[in-house]
């Protein structure tokens, strides 16, 4: 497909595009010495779009570390992008395709209202998606703003339909297909329902195909990655953003079976994690695309910090007799091994002037005895203006056959250090570690499907809320799957709260949010008790007592001296009988009602008398005021 003779393709035929992905904006912009790493990365990636002179840059989703970015972290992203992507320089890529269907809003470059000079087609990744209330991204507000074009999103998750980008450049046609982070759980199971569609263009022309995506690549188990043999046959190259391994060229190995594509996989600008996928070399790409052939050309990052990686064996080091002092034997070595790793990391400077000076260092350490564990924050204080990372310098894990050795022994809590070191997302740690915990640990009546998702969303979207809402609508299913059974012995609970617990970590995803979301809602207010409106009697200087009930009986009215006078069928005005009649036996008090329904109210003559005094009162003084 790369066709050699590259000095024969026609610059007013051959599109330019800068391709990165994973800037991750604000990772740590609070600290102190790390906190302009993003920026800076940024930054020069924009730089070199200027300087290639590209037609138009390629982002492969999250542009921001975190779903609600800071004010100080949007700023900066502004700054950078006015700086370098605004002026006055021709775009020379004409759109074809529906700009609304597309991105929503007109194309900033053909906005009159705007200079774009480089413009930016962009994704969202898992860090950036849209959250909160009517579901906005931190692009959208990019987007609106005129600085970025947003495309690639989905919100409809029973079925996907992606309509590509039509651009071409003189006899130059680029389809682009863009498709946002979706969970891999479910963009698995919908390329396995055959419910992902790409709509394709007029098939008689000649269209290079490009598709961005932003999923895992790497294989994480079932359904929790997705396979490159799903993707259609007819595209010719795949940029595969949310993986930070850096692999910028088609290489050997990255075709699928029948060759039918190649895939690019530009990495972070940013090291996010002290793994040793991040220490290998960072990458943006150049890639010019010329009728239907490509060439990918990788520019190494000048600005990013120095990172070594090193793994090392303590059983396989001569560090001495373990019986003497094996402890600061180790601590001896291990500082020597990390004053080695920073000389390392200084053949890696650059001659920019904007890289950063310390640079990261970590040490993977194999321990086989607990006697060469020791305090790694201490260890590490030794190296403070050394390296930007003082404080988690090494992390120590168990050697395989201890580990192993554990494993043979399920009632023996296993070491979490090593499966911390190899999760490749807070997901994966958590479900980890729930299953090497001893089966009497385990959790019986909590999801571990429900605490894994409330936490991905706390820690990437920074939902506070989040926590709180899962477990309340944890709690109130199984009380009311407690309520509905006729379960009584202890035993017989256990098992219906193993049964809701199973039902949560066997469903699917739609499913399991639908279970969620149901007993999230709040139960239906508790009617409200509703007290007939009882008028008081226009009596005065007799004392009187209403009582205020919800039944629907007479009310009765008894004077101050505790009899009462039963009504006859008729009454003159002034409330007597107009016949006479003997005088009747005192009613018997009613009995006590213990009802909370059912209450009583005194109310006497004198606070009848103080509100007419008081309307009284008024009265006379609005007279007064309309006199003046």
């Amino acid at each position: 497909m790369i066709e050699n003779d590259i000095s024969a393709w026609s610059p007013d035929d051959t599109l330019r595009i800068l391709i990165a992905s994973d800037i991750h904006l604000g990772f740590m912009e609070n600290d102190p010495v790390r906190g302009e790493d993003s920026f800076i990365a940024f930054e020069e990636v924009l730089s070199l779009a200027v300087q290639c002179d590209v037609d138009l840059i390629l982002l492969g989703g999250d542009l921001f570390d975190q779903a609600k970015p800071s004010v100080n972290c949007m700023f900066k992203c502004t700054e950078i992008i006015r700086k370098y992507c605004l002026g006055d320089k021709p775009v020379s890529i004409e759109l074809l395709s529906d700009q609304i269907k597309n991105f929503s809003r007109t194309v900033n470059y053909e906005d009159p209202n705007l200079n774009i000079s480089y413009p930016i087609l962009s994704i969202h990744g898992n860090h950036d998606d849209p959250v909160g209330q009517g579901s906005v991204s931190s692009l959208d507000i990019l987007s609106i703003t005129g600085l970025v074009n947003y495309f690639g999103k989905w919100t409809d998750y029973t079925h996907v339909r992606i309509s590509p980008v039509l651009l071409q450049k003189g006899l130059t046609r680029l389809a682009l297909y863009g498709l946002s982070h979706l969970k891999d759980q479910r963009l698995s199971r919908l390329f396995a329902e055959k419910k992902v569609e790409m709509e394709r263009p007029d098939e008689t022309l000649d269209w290079f195909n490009l598709f961005v995506l932003h999923q895992n690549h790497a294989d994480r188990g079932h359904s929790n990655y997705i396979p490159e043999g799903v993707l259609p046959n007819f595209l010719d190259l795949v940029v595969w953003g949310h993986e930070h391994d850096s692999h910028i060229c088609p290489m050997k190995g990255n075709k699928t079976e029948k060759d039918s594509f190649f895939v690019v996989q530009p990495g972070s600008t940013v090291a996010t994690s002290l793994a040793a996928g991040e220490a290998l070399p960072k990458h943006c790409g150049l890639l010019e695309i010329h009728k239907g052939n490509f060439k990918l050309t990788p520019l190494p990052l000048q600005t990013v910090r120095p990172f070594i990686f090193k793994t090392i064996v303590l059983s396989e080091e001569n560090i001495g007799s373990e019986d003497v002092n094996e402890n600061e034997k180790v601590q001896e070595f291990l500082k020597n091994r990390v004053n080695e790793a920073i000389d390392e990391a200084s053949k890696l400077k650059t001659a920019d002037l904007r890289q950063p000076l310390l640079p990261l260092i970590r040490l993977s350490i194999f321990y086989e005895r607990e006697s060469q564990n020791f305090n790694r924050i201490r260890f590490g204080q030794n190296f403070n203006g050394l390296v930007a990372n003082p404080n988690d310098l090494l992390i120590m894990k168990k050697e395989k056959k201890i580990r192993e050795k554990r494993e043979r022994d399920p009632e023996e809590e296993g070491d979490m250090t090593g499966v911390a070191a190899e999760a490749a997302d807070v997901e994966s740690l958590l479900r980890a570690y729930y299953e090497a915990q001893p089966k009497d640990k385990r959790l019986s009546v909590l999801s571990v499907r429900v605490i894994t998702d409330a936490v991905r969303d706390f820690t990437l979207k920074h939902n506070e809320d989040v926590l709180r809402r899962a477990f309340d609508a944890h709690k109130r299913r199984c009380i009311a799957a407690l309520l509905e059974s006729t379960a009584e012995t202890e035993k017989e609970i256990a098992e219906q709260l193993e049964v809701c617990k199973r039902e949560l970590d066997e469903a699917d995803d739609e499913k399991l949010h639908t279970l969620v979301d149901a007993s999230a809602r709040p139960s239906a207010p508790a009617a409200q008790l509703i007290v007939p409106v009882v008028k008081l009697p226009n009596t005065v200087g007799k004392r009187t007592i209403v009582v205020l009930s919800s039944d629907e009986e007479e009310l009765s009215t008894r004077s101050g001296r505790g009899r009462t006078t039963r009504a006859s069928r008729g009454k003159s005005p002034r409330g007597k009988s107009t016949r006479a009649t003997k005088a009747s036996a005192p009613a018997p008090s009613p009995p006590e009602r213990r009802t909370p329904r059912r209450s009583a109210a005194q109310k006497s003559t004198s606070w009848l008398q103080n509100i007419m005094n008081s309307s009284r009162r008024r009265g006379s003084n609005d007279i007064e005021n309309d006199s003046d």
